[in-house]
């Protein structure tokens, strides 16, 4: 059945296959041998049944099972019945018994899975726990449930005396059981001698008719046979194809009693085949082919092209990566090296590196044999070794040789290449250059930049080569009068910031000290200027701003002394009539500028006046008491003024002792509640009420436990309220209570009336002293007091 000419076109066949999955140029030479012959195979269809059983049950109603239907045991074993025997109706109807129920061990009713046979279950109104969530009152609290009053549970409505009836069974205590059997069809096709050696074959391993109608194959036999095949009609062609052998691994494994083979079809065929053998990357491989057409097959060894293929593949994503990485270390140092003129050539050098190993790597794998020898070299297995050396050397080249030079750097700056001068400048500079040819270079080249920048841009570009100090003296004098341009400038539209800048940068820079102090003098003679123009226009604040930023009092051509104190005056009498703190400031600050008699007498004079008016708060007062507090208040904080501002006063010392001895006097044996308001702030401290509403203050500092209200009318203190933070969940210590309520009225409720034994909310009047109160309790637990009138 071969053909003429069947190593040729096993070669062919071989080589095309190796071009579809990238295989390497000139594959024809690194086949090694070519094994051809005529493979005479077959295949063995079978179709087969296989039956499971397992055991079905339902609730005994009684009717037709008697007799042979209601067996009290299994009439069979499942383990050890053949499920082919009969019929899946016969084997149900042979195996139906009657079973006791497991769930109710045959009772026919379980415990209740609400109340577990309890005959209480879990309430639903509060789950179980007696308690539920009411708003009475507009508060949310937690009160009795009113479904089992409390108890938490209810009768169980579900269950008679703790049972229910059983699910399964429905209450009879019995299950007919009976064994259901199901049958399920399958194919199974197998190939023999060796499956990937005949995958060319279509539809071999398929239940399929073109297995037969393939041409690449001639059929030899087909045999078809109801239930396993005998082995009398196997045939020569399928005995001489080793069919005998190989027919246990080709059909299913079954159990005896569970599956049966339905029918068989044995195919035989015989097709010329050929194994073509290379050796490449170092590796053997080999192919095969089946069929007239030659077709390759899974039964192969291709690890030598996957070893090509992640060699390669493995290159490229390094050139990748490898090519900007190259990049960027030669263009990378220096700004010099960006230039198109350096940079060019390197760049067309890295690009040959990539190409260059790509084709390195693809001739040495294909020229690599096992045991270490190489194929003769070819023509074009030159090219990659060539190009990556010569793009090396080059690379390598443009990172030694090119480099700046002190001659092109004058020769460009002569030229007015400014930009490529800037360039070899930077470039020698950062290296310490220091030659003298170079120090003159190079201010050559700063001095002639400078014209056209801007004033920033200049000096930094001198800062940029000041770093050495070597021969900068030229670039240092053009340094500071570039300053000094630029303070003039911004003296000219009225900034002080960039001028004060300026002559710290001067004064690190270590610049003359005519240079600094003429500039300093220009500086303070403006804002003198800018000091009289703000007193003629009576911007007080801003004059005496712009006078006390004054540095060089010795430099300037008039003293601001006298300007300051005038207008330290001016402010003072500006102040309005009750601001203590402005006027005494304002004179303060104007005797410590000028101690001239003017700024002095008008100290006196103020504190003369302040004195007085902290003698008459101290005296006795008309007015009621909260009015005689608030003045006490208010002449107490002119007072802490007056000693911040003017510092330790004997006087003032001592007119503040007189005030809170009035004060004191004022609330002896009082307390907040039923006084003015002045009383309880006042008692309490400045932070020590916080306002709700208009009518209700808060207690900061309220004892620990408690949330403490005070209720206001009419400017006095009408009620208290004291309660919990979290209110209708925790109750109201008594303890605390009573600590409340002695810090606001003086006395304390009795023992009696802080016990309890009730049922529900109710609110208990109380007395203390003159107060009325009320208590309010949730069963035997206080929750709230109100004492005096307490607004909802």
């Amino acid at each position: 059945m071969l053909d003429e000419g069947i190593d040729s076109k096993a070669r062919a066949a071989a080589i095309r296959w190796a071009r579809w999955r990238l295989g390497p140029l000139g594959f024809a030479d690194l086949i090694t041998r070519v094994d051809t012959s005529v493979l005479r195979y077959g295949r063995l269809v079978t179709r087969y049944a296989v039956r499971t059983g397992t055991w079905a049950e339902e609730a005994y109603a009684g009717g037709v099972n008697t007799s042979r239907h209601s067996r009290s045991s299994a009439p069979v074993r499942l383990e050890t019945l053949d499920l082919w025997s009969g019929s899946p109706e016969a084997l149900a109807e042979q195996s139906s018994h009657l079973v006791s129920c497991d769930p109710c061990q045959g009772a026919g009713q379980v415990t209740c899975p609400t109340c577990d046979g309890s005959l209480r279950a879990d309430c639903s109104g509060c789950g179980g726990s007696g308690r539920r969530m009411s708003r009475a009152r507009k508060n949310y609290s937690m009160v009795t449930c009113s479904d089992c009053r409390g108890k938490g549970t209810k009768k169980c409505l579900r269950c008679s005396k703790g049972l229910v009836s059983c699910g399964p069974c429905r209450g009879s205590g019995t299950l007919r059981r009976w064994l259901e059997v199901t049958t399920v069809q399958r194919t199974l096709v197998r190939a023999w001698p060796d499956e990937k050696a005949l995958s060319a074959h279509k539809g071999l391993l398929e239940d399929s008719p073109r297995a037969r109608q393939w041409q690449g194959a001639q059929a030899l036999a087909s045999v078809e046979h109801a239930g396993p095949l005998p082995d009398m009609k196997v045939g020569e062609a399928a005995r001489s194809a080793g069919f005998a052998s190989a027919r246990s691994s080709l059909e299913p494994e079954l159990e005896p009693l569970r599956g049966r083979i339905l029918s068989q079809t044995l195919d035989v065929f015989e097709a010329p085949s050929a194994t073509v053998c290379f050796e490449f990357a170092g590796r053997t491989g080999f192919v095969h082919l089946l069929g007239r057409d030659l077709k390759p097959t899974r039964a192969r060894d291709t690890s030598s092209f996957h070893k090509r293929f992640w060699a390669l593949l493995g290159t490229a994503v390094a050139g990748f990566f490898g090519v900007p990485f190259l990049a960027a270390a030669f263009s990378g140092r220096h700004a010099f090296y960006d230039e198109p003129s350096q940079s060019g050539l390197a760049m067309l050098a890295i690009l040959g590196l990539w190409p260059g190993t790509w084709w390195w790597a693809a001739t040495w794998l294909r020229r690599r044999r096992t045991g270490g020898a190489e194929s003769p070299a070819r023509w074009h297995d030159r090219i990659g070794m060539g190009l990556t050396g010569a793009s090396a050397l080059v690379l390598a080249g443009c990172f030694l040789f090119i480099q700046p030079s002190v001659s092109e750097l004058a020769r460009l700056t002569t030229a007015g290449r400014l930009r490529e001068a800037g360039l070899h400048a930077d470039l020698l500079e950062s290296r310490g250059e220091s030659s003298p040819a170079y120090v003159e270079a190079r201010n050559a080249f700063v001095l002639a930049r400078l014209p056209g920048m801007d004033n920033r841009a200049a000096i930094a570009l001198i800062h940029h080569y000041m770093g050495s100090r070597n021969g900068t003296a030229p670039l240092e004098a053009e340094l500071w009068k570039l300053r000094e341009a630029w303070a003039h400038d911004a003296l000219a539209r009225g900034e002080e910031g960039p001028v004060e800048a300026e002559l710290e940068a001067l004064s690190i820079e270590r610049a003359p000290a005519s240079v600094l102090d003429g500039l300093r003098t220009r500086l303070e003679d403006f804002r003198i200027t800018q000091g009289k123009a703000a007193l003629e226009k009576g911007d007080l604040a801003k004059a005496i701003q712009i006078l006390s930023r004054i540095q060089a009092r010795t430099l300037v051509s008039e003293r601001p002394e006298p300007l300051l104190t005038q207008a330290y005056l001016l402010q003072a009498h500006a102040c309005p009539a009750r601001d203590v703190r402005c006027r005494a400031t304002a004179l303060h600050d104007a005797v410590a500028v000028d101690h001239g008699e003017t700024a002095r007498t008008a100290l006196t004079s103020f504190r003369g006046t302040e004195l007085s008016r902290l003698a008459r708060a101290a005296g006795s007062h008309t007015g009621g008491l909260g009015a005689s507090l608030r003045e006490l208040r208010s002449a107490d904080e002119d007072a802490s003024v007056l000693l911040s501002v003017l510092g330790s006063d004997a006087e003032v010392t001592a007119a503040r002792a007189a005030l809170l001895g009035r004060k004191e006097a004022l609330l002896r044996d009082r307390f907040p509640l039923n006084e003015p308001v002045e009383v309880a702030q006042t008692l309490l401290g400045p932070s020590g009420l916080e306002m709700q509403r208009s009518d209700v203050l808060r207690v900061v500092d309220a004892p620990a436990g408690t949330l403490t209200y005070l209720f206001v009318g009419q400017g006095m203190t009408r009620g208290l309220y004291v309660t919990t933070p979290e209110h209708g969940q925790t109750g109201l210590a008594p303890t605390a209570l009573q600590e409340a309520v002695k810090r606001f009225t003086g006395q304390e409720f009795s023992a009696k009336d802080l016990v309890r034994s009730g049922k529900g909310v109710a609110h208990v009047p109380a007395r203390l002293g003159r107060h009325a109160a009320l208590l309010g309790w949730h069963n035997d637990t206080l929750v709230e007091a109100q004492i005096g009138r307490v607004e909802p």
